[in-house]
């Protein structure tokens, strides 16, 4: 019994920290979005990578921090931006 309570107590740290390290991750990719798609030069490209940049930051703001990182990485890869992780 004392091994099945430290093994949930250790598995719920790990899913704990990991959203916690998720929502720190989300204004950063961000951040790193708003200042590398006023570089891109194709209209379209930026278009499109803006308004999934905006889905990122109203996913954060919901809290739902693995969402968002996927469309920032989405809005990076439309884009052709690099993120410096």
């Amino acid at each position: 019994m004392k091994k099945l309570m430290v093994g949930l107590a250790l598995g719920t740290a790990v899913v704990v920290g990991g959203g916690i390290a998720a929502a720190n991750t989300c204004p950063l990719l961000i951040k790193q979005l708003d200042d590398k798609l006023p570089k891109v030069t194709n209209k379209a490209k930026h278009d499109q990578a803006k308004k999934l940049r905006d889905e990122c930051e109203q996913l954060h703001k919901d809290g739902k921090h693995a969402d968002s990182v996927k469309k920032c990485e989405e809005a990076a890869k439309v884009a052709g931006i690099k993120f410096d992780k």
